[in-house]
């Protein structure tokens, strides 16, 4: 288990979360919002109340003789609802709450000023200390003075606070509710993906938010798939290769190590050690020659000579070059080469534009007949931003059929002539390397006795 899986979030977690918030806040919103209404219906309904109160203490006050109205008012009035008789000047005539004697004047408060100027008033007034407030109704009365009623009521926030407790209890109650609910939910939303079959990602039923990711791992299935099999092929290849460099190697290592054995124990004529010398020469410069190709297909497959860097190299120099080094090689076949066209100039190795030139003609060379030749024209396509190199023999030529073939490596056409002719066996496979190394193509025409011809095309140098 690598150490981040610690840190993932379970969906069952998540869900509790997601769910929890929102329910607590529909709660907490909707606990705010009724209790905010039914505050307010309530308070509404007691100033009406109140105020009806009122206008019957003024009935039974107006009814009653002026000097009658204080006695009359401690007699017929009481409960929670605070009676006060006041004067047309202010002054406090009755208090069902406290001592009138001992309280100033009221013609400044603002339900006795509105209620002497309109007859009645309603009025509410919050008292910071107490956080409390305190509705008054006021009704003038024929003589002039006015009857007011009072009382306490709770302020919003207070009214809020009483409601704490229920809401609090209710928010328990919903955070159990909403467990239980998150984890039949992530078990309902979980028993489809507990299902799948990974092994068919697109075959499966399920919700369509998934469809991307089983989408993206069938994709990654098929490269999974095509890597493990281009895998196989490589392991296949590399059997192949160390097989077949094995046998290449073992039979010049045979010819050496059995003539220079008869040289050791003196088992050859003397007018013969030449010739047998001669024989291990050759060999160990075949030997020598497999060994240079294995290391420069390795350097291929490895991608060394990318730290060379690109740099500008003039394929018609080359040709010229590897010409010069061949002509001994040429005329001791007996085969003319001879090198055409102009200066093509592309960006690359010119170690392994050289390699690949090389190969080209000492094939054409060697694979041909006395008297034959082989031509190399290398020309420039500045409209088309081509180089195109042609490397054509009059040699055996090649069946169709083994056109692809002969860049294999070890693949030769003639078999029986292997020995015969030389050669490693892996030249074309390096030459079709080297092409794929500068971004070119190259292409076989040939048909047997017709002679071959390869075309190689790569893209100038800027």
């Amino acid at each position: 288990m690598s150490p981040t899986h610690f840190k993932v979030k379970s969906l069952s977690g998540k869900i509790f979360t997601s769910v929890l918030a929102f329910t607590l806040g529909v709660i907490v919103a909707f606990s705010v919002a009724m209790t905010t209404i039914y505050y307010l219906s309530y308070e509404r309904d007691a100033e009406a109340e109140l105020a009806a109160s009122a206008q019957d203490a003024a009935r039974y006050l107006n009814a009653t003789p002026s000097s009658d109205n204080a006695p009359a008012l401690e007699e017929q009035f009481s409960g929670t609802t605070r009676y006060t008789l006041i004067a047309a000047d202010g002054t406090v005539l009755f208090d069902s709450a406290a001592d009138a004697g001992t309280l100033g004047n009221h013609a400044d408060r603002p339900e006795v000023q509105e209620a002497a100027v309109s007859g009645e008033a309603v009025t509410m007034r919050h008292s910071d200390t107490l956080d409390t407030d305190t509705l008054y109704a006021a009704v003038k009365l024929d003589d002039g003075s006015i009857v007011r009623l009072s009382e306490t009521r709770h302020s919003l926030l207070s009214f809020l606070g009483d409601m704490l407790v229920p809401v609090l209890v209710a928010l328990v109650a919903a955070v159990a509710l909403v467990f239980v609910l998150s984890k039949a939910l992530t078990r309902r939303i979980m028993r489809p993906i507990d299902a799948l079959d990974f092994a068919n990602p697109l075959d499966n039923e399920i919700y369509e938010e998934m469809d991307p990711l089983l989408i993206r791992i069938d994709e990654q299935q098929r490269q999974l798939k095509q890597q493990n099999a281009e895998l196989a092929e490589a392991e296949n290849m590399r059997r192949d290769f160390s097989s077949n460099v094995s046998h290449e190697m073992k039979t010049p290592l045979q010819v050496i190590s059995g003539y220079a054995e008869l040289m050791k124990n003196d088992m050859v004529q003397p007018a013969d050690r030449q010739k047998f010398a001669a024989l291990i020469y050759d060999e160990a410069q075949a030997m020598r020659s497999l060994i240079n190709d294995v290391l420069t297909l390795s350097k291929l497959d490895e991608t060394a000579f990318e730290s060379e860097g690109a740099a500008p190299v003039d394929l018609y120099d080359v040709a010229q070059r590897v010409a010069g080094r061949l002509a001994s090689f040429a005329d001791g076949q007996g085969v003319g080469v001879r090198i055409e066209g102009a200066s093509a100039r592309i960006a690359g190795s010119e170690t392994l534009a050289e390699e690949m030139l090389y190969n080209l003609i000492e094939n054409g060379i060697r694979y041909n007949h006395e008297g034959g030749s082989v031509v190399m024209r290398v020309r420039a396509d500045a409209a088309a931003g081509r180089a195109t190199v042609t490397v054509s023999d009059t040699g055996p030529g090649i069946p169709e059929e083994l056109h692809d073939k002969v860049f294999e490596r070890f693949f030769r056409v003639d078999k029986s002539r292997s020995k015969e002719t030389g050669g490693t066996g892996l030249g074309l496979a390096i030459v079709k390397h080297a092409v794929l190394h500068h971004r070119g193509t190259i292409e076989v025409k040939s048909a047997l006795g017709e002679g071959t011809t390869f075309v190689l095309r790569f893209p100038l140098a800027d």
